[in-house]
């Protein structure tokens, strides 16, 4: 008699486990939160990218130097609408961290009608972080450097592809963009910021054909000895076409700022015929501060000269 009661005091206890509103309560939450996490892990990720409105993405591959590279379109209000306009195309270095920034201060001194109309199209790998370093120090580097070891890499840092980065522009890229987009072949820009700010200054000295417009931000000038400001000074400069540069600085960055300054000052010296000059060194900026004031005050000064 014992056991049976012993054994219905287990099935009442039982019992009333199973009809306690709290676990059932939390059993209903966890198997409903069990069915979101599995609609979650199930559905395509569309959370992770942000589309930006009037641009596009184009892919070339280079005969150059056998790389492919994703080119960052970002057209002026009205581009589709006015059918027989042409544009002048600023061409962006680093579009794989930049384009969103670019892009937005583009439009806003387009609407206040501080720079005319653009077409932006930027020059991005479509890759990883440490491959995108490795990338652009090859292309935007006039010369070997079998030395150079700079960041957290560690590895020695690929150099001195900018001449073939250079052929890739003018005998891939601008006949690209040129076939596909109303542009005005007379009137490209480029920007670029250090490492690009060196291949901007690269190609002014040596291919200035290439580019009308320079806005040209915190310039790599130690890269090899400083081997850009030894060149400007021993350079027999004649441009036969008008070039306008703008190149800025940050007054907190270590020996860049003094770097632009000789440079500038050696190329003022030589009293270059059609070439245009704004240098500027801004106080409380770094080298990645520089980027909101330099950008913005560069692109002003370029298109309104």
């Amino acid at each position: 008699m014992k056991k049976i009661i012993y054994l219905f005091t287990i099935l009442f206890i039982i019992a009333c486990k199973d009809k306690n509103p709290e676990l059932d309560k939390l059993k209903t939450e966890n198997d409903s939160l069990k069915v979101q996490i599995n609609a979650l892990k199930n559905r395509p990720d569309k959370s992770t990218y942000v589309t930006l409105a009037n641009t596009a993405t184009e892919e070339i591959t280079s005969s150059f130097n056998g790389q492919t590279y994703q080119l960052k379109i970002s057209y002026p209000k009205g581009y589709f609408k006015e059918k027989e306009q042409h544009y002048p195309v600023l061409y962006v270095i680093d579009a794989e961290t930049n384009f969103g920034g670019v892009s937005y201060i583009v439009q806003r001194l387009i609407k206040d009608k501080l720079i005319p109309k653009i077409l932006v199209v930027g020059i991005a790998y479509n890759t990883d972080y440490d491959s995108f370093y490795q990338l652009r120090s090859r292309d935007l580097t006039p010369v070997n450097d079998p030395d150079l070891k700079i960041s957290h890499n560690k590895t020695i840092d690929p150099t001195g592809g900018a001449p073939l980065f250079c052929k890739f522009m003018e005998n891939e890229l601008f006949p690209f963009i040129e076939k596909k987009l109303r542009v005005k072949e007379n009137d490209r820009a480029i920007y670029g910021h250090s490492y690009g700010g060196l291949f901007g200054t690269y190609v002014l000295l040596s291919k200035p054909q290439l580019f009308h417009r320079y806005l040209l931000l915190s310039p790599s000038l130690w890269f090899k000895d400083n081997m850009m400001i030894n060149q400007v000074k021993n350079k027999n400069l004649e441009y036969t076409s008008k070039k306008i540069l703008y190149m800025a600085s940050g007054k907190l960055e270590p020996r860049i700022d003094d770097l632009q300054i000789d440079f500038i000052h050696l190329l003022k010296n030589k009293n270059v015929t059609n070439l245009d000059i704004k240098s500027e060194v801004k106080q409380n900026e770094t080298h990645r501060t520089i980027f909101g004031v330099g950008f913005t005050n560069g692109l002003r000064y370029i298109y309104h000269k």
